[in-house]
């Protein structure tokens, strides 16, 4: 399985997957996602109306919302990091435009294991439009990280769909190692 196709396959079982899956199974994939490769489906969320605001916030801080407002303008923001900026700007504006869900889950940017404001300075968050550093109320409070030692869940992700992901993986690297002068 060349690289084309390895990434249109693990592609379709994560969109498939996201698509289907609850706001609560979303806020756990945002929180334990690997965000180095993960970019395409949290871009993905990030269009979502039905994404919750408490995940979207999260999504927000995740990827580095605090480390990105140093920069003024998109010309300031190292070109490797330029994608990564633009979400978190189209998070933020969505966020404030009252776009996202409320399926009542509650967030704390300031209050949980993961990036959020406490990792930064008050004077490197002066850009930073008040209601991205305040909670979202909710019934449903949901601890990404209690599943940290589950055995159904790995980097966010169901099991069953990791076993799936894992198997493409192979084959992909079986036909690297087959065809050593394509990879």
């Amino acid at each position: 399985m060349n690289e084309q196709d390895y990434s249109a396959a693990t592609w379709r079982l994560l969109h498939d997957h996201l698509v289907q899956a609850t706001p609560e199974q979303r806020h756990l994939y945002v929180a334990r996602s690997n965000y180095g490769d993960n970019g395409r489906a949290l871009a993905w969320l990030a269009d979502q109306p039905d994404l919750d605001r408490a995940t979207a916030l999260m999504l927000f801080w995740s990827v580095g919302a605090g480390w990105h407002a140093q920069y003024e303008t998109i010309d300031a923001v190292p070109e490797y990091a330029r994608d990564t900026h633009q979400l978190i700007a189209r998070v933020q504006q969505r966020y404030l435009a009252g776009f996202y869900a409320d399926h009542g889950i509650a967030f704390d940017p300031g209050h949980w294991d993961g990036a959020g404001p406490h990792e930064h300075a008050p004077e490197e968050l002066q850009r930073m439009p008040p209601q991205m550093l305040q909670a979202v109320d909710g019934d449903l409070a949901i601890d990404p990280f209690d599943e940290a030692y589950s055995e159904d869940y790995d980097d966010g992700l169901p099991m069953a769909l990791v076993e799936q992901l894992y198997e493409l993986a192979d084959a992909h690297i079986a036909w690297e190692a087959a065809n050593p002068s394509a990879a």
